[in-house]
């Protein structure tokens, strides 16, 4: 389910919660769930969580004012948000499906929403959500945990795994919308890099180029033998201050070439 009420003394709180892992999204307050009937001619007005007062809507005007964020968080496509619309409700009335992570692919320049949260209990029954014949956690389970493509990240509701190579992570503690990017104490949108994109000179390189070192390194027997891990998520190339001095004094010591 991706509302979840919970009932405190005499206090009812209610909160969304991932589609695929269960874990608490966010805190949802009941003017984001509230509409008001389609044949009522009043004007209403309710508080919101910041206690501001705005003009409640019919499910059909609160679908349409939503829609848009949801799909460009890819809760929603093209054809669900329709379906919506002439339904007057999403899979949970006025909520879709929810997952637990939100970041934006900088490279892709989309915000990706998808759960990480399942590699470390494959086999929870949380997890276990089928999509097209296989459950997310297989699907990812099964992806190549590094490649140009960057780090594993997760699986969206769909079953895609979700790889980025520079992204930022959205603050999911807003309403829908008004999400905010993390920032530092500073004030600085934080910017993440995964795998071998940590390292600026491989950054640098063009993308071919990069694929070639990477099928270079995961290819070379002596250079997994000592370094395993760093050669599965390539962060090995950090070793070196340049290409020059990764091919050298890794990749030909290690007697492979580039």
């Amino acid at each position: 389910m991706a509302v979840r009420a919970i009932f405190s003394g005499s206090q009812q709180i209610f909160e969304e919660v991932c589609e695929h892992c269960g874990e608490k999204v966010r805190d949802i307050h009941i003017s984001e769930i509230t509409a008001k009937a389609p044949n009522d001619p009043r004007t209403i007005r309710m508080r919101n969580s910041d206690n501001d007062l705005f003009l409640m809507q019919t499910k059909k005007e609160k679908i349409i004012a939503v829609s848009e964020s949801f799909k460009r968080k890819q809760l929603l496509d093209d054809v669900e948000a329709a379906e919506a619309f002439t339904k007057e409700a999403f899979k949970y009335g006025l909520r879709p499906e929810a997952m637990c992570s939100e970041s934006i692919d900088l490279d892709a320049n989309v915000t990706q929403s998808f759960c990480y949260r399942v590699e470390s209990d494959t086999n929870n029954a949380k997890f276990q959500k089928v999509v097209g014949g296989r459950s997310l956690s297989a699907s990812l389970a099964s992806a190549n945990k590094s490649d140009t493509t960057g780090s594993r990240m997760g699986v969206d509701r769909k079953g895609n795994v979700i790889k980025m190579n520079r992204y930022k992570n959205l603050r999911l503690d807003k309403r829908i919308g008004e999400e905010e990017v993390e920032k530092d104490s500073d004030g600085r949108e934080i910017e993440r890099k995964k795998g071998p994109f940590k390292t600026s000179w491989f950054a640098a390189l063009r993308t071919e180029d990069q694929e070639r070192v990477i099928r270079s390194t995961q290819n070379c027997r002596r250079l997994v033998d000592t370094y395993g891990e760093e050669v599965k998520t390539m962060e090995i190339v950090a070793r070196a201050r340049d290409l020059l001095d990764f091919d050298r004094n890794y990749i030909q010591a290690a007697g492979c070439r580039l």
